[in-house]
């Protein structure tokens, strides 16, 4: 389709179907029309101008995603009186919904806090580590994941000894996990939070010191604080007295080699969640951090920040770079250039390769020159700094005071004699 063509299409579209039609995920679905106007350079915005209906348009986008926290549970709440409990965010991607974990993580909530306003984990949401088990809550769930990367046995808490009832004045009572030790004894463990599901906070901490008063001299028994089954070198050195250091070496997953066990459950939620994301992009490029928080150059950018989301990606995954590396999308660069770093890398590249960033991507499209891939991406990294800062290779030699012609072909020489 011509430019014309595909602005008519999309003006009948309108005319037929009304506002729906021009949304992103309608324009993406529909014959790929968002990508198509995109070559033309025509944004979703620019197409709404050329149809004449901004207005329309602005009105309507903003009743149908003006999100608060309170519309965020009255759009919920059908869905968790259906199904008994909260589903995690994958099924309401999976299902048509995503637009409530994408309006969620714009309000800077998580999917904890929807749990715990529905008081979900009571129900069906608990959260699965590698194993299978369902866990409670998310520290127990990385605590178990931590286990289990390093094959250490564990299971669901056993019950506490009928003489507890009687102690603590209550019916029962349960730890939340046990292991297999080095000795081969089962240890019991008490992971301390600051209240359950929300609220008690009082009663909680009287619970905790009946517990704790109760195992004070049970050698099988190791309290732990939430926060410390989130770090997995706090967890190796609380557990180091039962099962020593062990390295993780059980993965399942492509990514579980570079994130720390303790996140695999919160980041299997938060890839999905990323992946989602990226989609929104005419690249389909996961964003760079300052978009997410609307800084530097993307400061004045439409659209709320996505501090949490930047949090997140920074705290279970360790950066963007990595969480781009998982998503396939290693070669887009998140480093951040100037004129003086361009100059400095590229004196760098020439120094080792005798040739400009340029010279070396070209030889290597032509099989004349033996880099890596990766290393061939990080030239047209360069490259691209230099034509942005310095203008061009020959400015950058200019301003470095080297003769690039005379180096090249000393280098080839060198190159073609050892052939």
């Amino acid at each position: 389709m011509t430019r014309k063509q595909l602005i008519d299409r999309c003006r009948e579209l309108y005319e037929k179907e009304g506002m729906e039609a021009l949304l992103f995920d309608s324009l993406k679905k529909r014959e790929r029309l968002y990508y198509r106007l995109y070559r033309f350079g025509i944004t979703q915005k620019k197409l709404v101008k050329k149809l004449g209906v901004e207005g329309e348009f602005r009105r309507y986008k903003k009743n149908k995603f003006g999100w608060t926290w309170e519309r965020i549970i009255k759009e919920t709440k059908p869905i968790v009186e259906k199904m008994g409990f909260l589903p995690p965010a994958d099924w309401f991607r999976k299902n048509n919904y995503s637009s409530i974990p994408f309006a969620l993580y714009g309000l800077k909530k998580t999917w904890n806090d929807l749990r715990l306003e529905f008081d979900s984990y009571k129900g069906s949401s608990f959260v699965e580590s590698r194993n299978g088990i369902r866990w409670r809550s998310h520290p127990e769930a990385s605590l178990s994941n931590f286990l289990y990367a390093r094959g250490i046995k564990h299971k669901l808490g056993r019950k506490y000894p009928d003489r507890f009832a009687q102690y603590a004045g209550q019916k029962y009572g349960y730890y939340d996990l046990t292991f297999l030790d080095r000795k081969g004894r089962w240890i019991d463990v008490e992971i301390w939070g600051d209240k359950p599901m929300g609220h008690d906070e009082k009663g909680y901490a009287r619970k905790r010191r009946t517990k704790e008063k109760f195992n004070i001299n049970n050698l099988k028994f190791v309290g732990i604080n939430f926060q410390d089954c989130f770090d997995e070198g706090l967890l190796a050195g609380i557990l180091k007295p039962y099962i020593g250091i062990v390295a993780p070496y059980v993965f399942e997953k492509p990514f579980d080699r570079v994130i720390q066990s303790t996140h695999w459950s919160n980041t299997d939620e938060l890839l999905s969640h990323c992946k989602d994301f990226a989609k929104r992009f005419p690249d389909g490029h996961f964003p760079t951090e300052e978009w997410l928080r609307k800084r530097g150059k993307w400061k004045g950018r439409k659209g709320v920040a996505y501090n949490t989301l930047s949090i997140y990606i920074k705290t279970w995954v360790g950066g963007i770079r990595k969480l781009r590396e998982i998503l396939g999308q290693s070669e887009v660069s998140t480093e951040v250039w100037n004129r003086e770093k361009a100059l400095a890398e590229f004196k760098a590249w020439n120094d080792r390769y005798g040739c400009s960033p340029d010279a070396a991507r070209t030889r290597f499209r032509r099989g004349k020159m033996n880099i890596s891939k990766e290393e061939a991406n990080k030239a047209g990294r360069i490259s691209t700094a230099v034509h942005k800062y310095l203008g061009s290779a020959r400015r950058a030699y200019e301003l470095l005071g080297i003769k690039h012609t005379t180096l090249w072909n000393k280098k080839k020489v060198l190159e073609e004699s050892k052939g």
